[in-house]
């Protein structure tokens, strides 16, 4: 496992496109990113004569779906239903936006993975890399990646379906730029994508003002389950399977939660805690303050970010659960 140069994982990129087919590989409980970034990369890798096709062990999320439309290519992404030729064992794959085997959930172990672009500091190889920390998101590296492209004479131009795919991408993992993530190199990427799409804002309203009911349902949930900590200044919002049951939500309804529990006045950092299985809890954490949160996610064998991250962790009873999270996160807060 190497940790490439830019130039060379282009390359990298480039002559496993030369197998005319290659999986793309985004992590369980897919975001815009991974999403974005991964059909970017599928019509980049078309204009090489490249088929390319995206997998996840979860579902699309209906929001997101609006980002395979635009790229024109198939919103199937699950195992169970992408062409038989692009399963375990019959494709290479390329991993986009993956700090760890263990984010591919039910797919670890089962591809080929020949190589992998990524953003997240704290990460765990699995394969040859490109990794860039200062990158606000993967989606900003598969851009780098089309430009470098035409740098390096594999296409003349970069695709027109690119560009609104990578500007979800960007949009979604920076919260609409608000994020402090974001670098002066963002807005200039933000700027070339803007110039070549339509209309930007209607990516913005799909990812951050178009709500279904489930959505809402599931807001409403959090300001009932929410919970402060260390004076106020931890928030968690944390649910059981059976709540789950109760409300009516949907896995990719639940997102509603972290953002609740983050917007209160005063919270430095903030969960959501939502039971998996019998004593399996995952874990999202965001920062509003200098708390490093994902060195608190890695204490439970997570990551990410130092402002947002994520873990899996195992307790008895999800009131367990909480009780492990703000302990440690109030050892932070001291």
């Amino acid at each position: 496992m190497r940790n490439l140069t830019f130039k060379a994982a282009c390359r990298n990129l480039y002559e496993l496109s030369r197998k005319g087919k290659l999986a793309l590989l985004v992590h369980a409980r897919p975001d815009g990113d991974c999403i974005g970034s991964a059909y970017a990369t599928a019509v980049l890798l078309a204009a090489v004569g490249c088929n390319a096709h995206v997998v996840c062990a979860d579902p699309l999320p209906a929001r997101l779906r609006f980002i395979a439309e635009s790229a024109g290519l198939d919103g199937d992404i699950t195992l169970d239903k992408i062409p038989s030729d692009f399963a375990p064992g019959k494709v290479t794959a390329v991993a986009l936006d993956i700090a760890a085997a263990t984010q591919l959930g039910q797919l670890e172990g089962k591809y080929d993975i020949a190589l992998s672009f990524d953003h997240h500091a704290r990460s765990t190889p699995f394969c040859d890399r490109y990794l860039s920390p200062e990158a606000s998101a993967t989606g900003e590296i598969v851009w780098r990646i089309a430009r470098e492209w035409i740098r390096m004479g594999y296409i003349d131009a970069i695709p027109e379906r690119v560009a609104p795919a990578i500007y979800a991408a960007i949009s979604s993992d920076t919260g609409c730029f608000r994020y402090s993530n974001v670098t002066p190199a963002t807005h200039r990427t933000a700027a070339q994508l803007i110039a070549l799409i339509p209309s930007h804002s209607d990516i913005d309203r799909l990812l951050f003002e178009t709500k279904t009911p489930g959505r809402l349902a599931a807001e409403k949930a959090a300001l009932d389950l929410l919970s402060f900590a260390g004076g106020g200044k931890i928030a968690v919002c944390s649910i059981s399977l059976e709540q789950i049951s109760a409300h009516n939500l949907a896995s990719e309804d639940l997102d509603a939660l972290i953002d609740i529990a983050r917007s209160v006045a005063g919270v430095e950092v903030a969960f959501s805690i939502r039971e998996e299985a019998e004593k399996s809890y995952r874990v999202s954490a965001r920062s509003n303050s200098n708390i490093d949160v994902s060195s608190l996610c890695a204490y439970f064998g997570g990551g990410g970010h130092v402002k947002a991250a994520g873990c899996t962790v195992s307790a008895p009873t999800l009131e367990k659960a909480r009780s492990l999270i703000v302990e440690r996160a109030e050892r932070l807060i001291s």
